[in-house]
């Protein structure tokens, strides 16, 4: 019975995968799943907007398509003129897209 057990072990063994084997890159997935630059399927509420970095920082939900949950953390944004379109304190959608490490934001308009 033991060597039974021991070779059903060692045979899920084989299959799992390893910390090793485990994608530990932070938190957004290699690939987004359903972004598309320009797509508003983004939402949260402005925090900062820095002229100085072209950044905007966003308290967000949960980015889905990047497999990100909510918190708040600062967007580079692809126009810099986006930085007059909105202020702190606003509620906005956005939409994102993968440049390099970077998500940048690549479209911003108030929420309705």
């Amino acid at each position: 019975m033991k060597s039974v057990l021991l070779a059903a072990a060692l045979a899920l063994a084989a299959i799992a995968p390893t910390s090793a084997q485990q994608d530990h890159s932070g938190h957004m997935s290699a690939a987004p799943a359903k972004a598309t630059a320009g797509q508003l399927d983004n939402s949260g509420e402005v925090k900062r907007v820095n002229t100085d970095t072209k950044k905007i920082t966003i308290a967000h939900g949960p980015l889905k398509a990047f497999d990100m949950p909510a918190m708040t953390m600062a967007f580079p944004v692809k126009d810099p003129a986006m930085l007059g379109k909105v202020k702190p304190g606003d509620m906005v959608r956005f939409g994102l897209e993968k440049a390099g490490e970077d998500l940048v934001i690549t479209r911003i308009e108030p929420a309705k």
